[in-house]
């Protein structure tokens, strides 16, 4: 028996869709027998539950539910009174139902996975992995981004960790009888004394882990936007759709093949048919006034650009820049450091289009340094067609995933 494990609060009702889509991607690509563990909230509605049951049963595969605030009442208070402010700005308390394993089940062995996770090979192939030695397998994020996404990060910066040994915690292989009992309460405490951690749980797991886990190949935890930047070819791997990189780009492989597997859920219905429907007005709608607005805050702000150097020449054609309007090339790392400074020069009187594929990691650290999206800054890719300059822009049609 195969233990595979999830991580559940659903705030709105629609977050459980990508587990159940994650869960028919494994059922579709294994023979062997798979128990599925829900670890939930109150947040796990009825008919979601009865979804989840209805999709194992469809597979003729298992899925138990694990209510963690009854489990482990205790740890949930700890965790709210330490970490109260990441939780309720930033990062959802299910984020950390995965450091709770060890007391929950008793499996030995156990994988864990995130919800934007799709499996696109036998999941036999990542259990079969000897754990008797390590308490962790995950794969390290230099391998798992392709050396594309290591960036500033406190544990890094400060020597806990190496950069080689930095993971990926979106899939991992827990062994459960190397896992020190106290290990929750020491992590969770790390974090909180230590609130630059911007990486929440999988940076307390690299505190603990980095030095003394088993490392995966790259194919068990590969990133999407890295693989469609090189425009890899869908393979036998599990692909990590981080930042919900999944729209409704008939060309897109990789939207293919989320689609696919969500098609296979209970989630997939007439309902759907209509919330995509809705989402569609409802984007066209944000588009007019996101129009309305960019008319009126270019009669009080002049224009900045902040462009990859294998587009400036088109970006310069399309938006008719002109001479006196500074254009910051992306060149290196030290490109977005010249675009703070530039950017607290011109006191908020210059609006800069920012044009890149990290689009939010940019607008991160931007709004880290006091600047205000839409005010100073903006995301030029939303006035640009996708085959303007050979981007995707898919903000929209990732909400009208989520909408389904």
């Amino acid at each position: 028996m195969i233990h595979i494990c999830f991580g559940l609060h659903d705030g709105d009702g629609k977050y459980s869709k990508f587990i159940g889509t994650s869960m028919a991607s494994i059922f579709e690509t294994t023979n062997l027998a798979v128990t599925i563990h829900i670890l939930h909230d109150a947040t796990l509605t009825d008919d979601n539950r009865e979804k989840f049951s209805k999709l194992a049963e469809k597979y003729n595969q298992h899925v138990e539910f694990h209510d963690v605030e009854e489990l482990c009442p205790d740890e949930i208070t700890f965790i709210r009174e330490k970490l109260a402010d990441k939780i309720n700005s930033r990062f959802s308390i299910g984020a950390f139902y995965r450091l709770l394993i060890k007391k929950i089940l008793q499996t030995g062995k156990i994988i864990y996975l995130d919800a934007d996770i799709i499996v696109n090979l036998d999941i036999s192939e990542l259990w079969q992995h000897d754990l008797t030695n390590f308490p962790v397998a995950a794969v390290p994020e230099v391998d798992a981004t392709q050396k594309f996404l290591i960036t500033d990060k406190f544990l890094l910066n400060n020597g806990v960790v190496k950069v080689e040994n930095y993971f990926c915690s979106g899939v991992m292989m827990f062994n459960l009888d190397k896992i020190d009992e106290k290990f929750f309460y020491v992590g969770v405490q790390f974090l909180a004394d230590n609130p630059a951690c911007e990486s929440v749980d999988q940076d307390i797991l690299n505190a603990f882990f980095s030095e003394k886990y088993l490392k995966l190949a790259q194919k068990f935890d590969s990133f999407v936007i890295i693989d469609q930047r090189l425009k890899s070819p869908v393979k036998e791997k599990i692909y990590h759709y981080a930042g919900q990189t999944f729209g409704l780009n008939r060309d897109n492989p990789y939207d293919k093949l989320f689609l696919e597997n969500f098609a296979r859920t209970p989630w997939f219905n007439v309902e759907a048919i209509f919330n995509l429907g809705e989402e569609i007005r409802n984007a066209n709608d944000i588009h007019s006034s996101h129009m309305q607005w960019l008319m009126k805050i270019c009669f009080s702000h002049s224009r900045a650009f902040f462009v990859e150097p294998k587009n400036a020449a088109v970006i310069k054609s399309l938006f008719n820049i002109q001479d006196d309007e500074p254009i910051i090339e992306i060149s290196n790392k030290n490109s977005l450091r010249e675009l703070i400074i530039k950017m607290r020069e011109w006191r908020g009187h210059k609006m800069t289009f920012i044009f890149s594929d990290y689009y939010d990691a940019v607008m991160e650290t931007l709004m880290r340094h006091g600047f205000r999206e839409n005010y100073h800054f903006l995301n030029g890719l939303m006035f640009m067609t996708r085959e303007q300059c050979g981007y995707t822009y898919t903000a929209p049609e990732r909400n009208f995933v989520r909408a389904l």
